[in-house]
């Protein structure tokens, strides 16, 4: 019976804590409901690891940590076409949780892309590195740049672009950026 008070106790506690969790992050970030549904199911799946009646309290604490990004980088990229006509999109790289060592995730270019996108992505990425045992933190990137039917001389300025605004923000001690779907590749 003490047991099954301490248990309902924590499970309580973590009902609360799920609770608080949606509401802020809600109030917050509304216009990106892809992160916000990730968060939400990845908190859902790791309530038993908030229910512990020793170290409920310090899961919750590192979830909320890792449900902020560390880094939102945005940023123009200005490129040329075929017809000599500048065109601009939007860039961007999201990143996560350096605590076991630099960002890496892909780069991916579609007309879907945006932060809130990126944003889920890179959440999702933390775990997926983790989980292989790979000491990084996630990271996403990319662009709404629409690659189908481009030019490979467009593609080729758009990336070259990209990259160009991109690299003020990187190095090599802290970012993996890598190749991702949508990118030709």
């Amino acid at each position: 019976s003490s047991s099954s008070s301490s248990s309902s106790s924590s499970s309580s506690y973590s009902s609360k804590f799920l609770a608080s969790l949606h509401e802020n992050l809600q109030h917050k970030y509304a216009h990106q409901p892809t992160y916000l549904q990730a968060v939400q199911e990845m908190a859902r799946s790791l309530e038993p690891l908030f229910q512990h009646p020793i170290k409920g309290h310090q899961y919750q604490k590192a979830f909320l940590i890792l449900t902020e990004p560390e880094r939102i980088i945005s940023f123009k990229v200005p490129w040329e076409d075929d017809d000599g006509t500048v065109q601009y999109n939007r860039g961007w790289r999201v990143e996560f949780s350096s605590i076991l060592g630099p960002y890496k995730g892909g780069l991916r270019f579609h007309p879907t892309v945006d932060e809130g996108l990126l944003k889920f992505l890179g959440f999702e990425q933390v775990f997926k590195n983790a989980l292989t045992g790979l000491p990084m933190g996630g990271g996403k990137g990319g662009s709404d740049f629409d690659p189908k039917n481009k030019s490979t001389r467009e593609i080729k300025r758009f990336c070259q672009s990209f990259m160009t605004e991109l690299h003020r923000y990187l190095h090599p001690s802290t970012d993996v950026p890598v190749s991702d779907c949508f990118d030709n590749n």
